[in-house]
């Protein structure tokens, strides 16, 4: 793994369909995080993920396009923050083992090492926000 990118892992008690469904079920993904919205036409390559954010009374709106998909296993998209033609590849993937699943998340090409930073500690927290949502359905 390069230095430039971040790989966590995470084990959650509970199916890949039930993490799939917060990362890609608007409902679910506002119930489990209560200060972003996200939302998509439709759930297929080349389609594109919106995320809002209020800031300082300031709506702050990100997107992603989708690159690959593959329903309860693995998701892909290019992340671009509001203002910026920068794009982060970010990959989920979900491996069920027994009554466990392992959630992984893996990002490359940050601009710098503080975009890279930010990320690593926004996905630690997005992982345990995950965890602690689904464990408790």
């Amino acid at each position: 793994m390069e230095k430039d990118e971040v790989l966590l892992n995470i084990s959650i008690d509970s199916s890949a369909e039930n993490i799939w469904k917060v990362l890609t079920n608007e409902d679910s993904f506002s119930a489990c995080f209560d200060d972003m919205k996200m939302s998509c036409n439709e759930w297929k390559v080349g389609e594109k993920i919106i995320f809002e954010t209020q800031k300082n009374n300031k709506k702050i709106v990100d997107e992603a396009l989708i690159t690959s998909i593959l329903e309860n296993e693995r998701l892909r998209y290019n992340y671009k923050k509001q203002n910026s033609d920068h794009e982060i590849e970010v990959i989920f993937n979900l491996k069920s083992v027994g009554n466990f699943t392992y959630l992984s998340i893996e990002g490359k090409d940050f601009a710098d090492e503080f975009e890279r930073s930010h990320s690593e500690n926004a996905w630690i927290n997005m992982m345990q926000n995950i965890k602690k949502y689904v464990q408790t359905k």
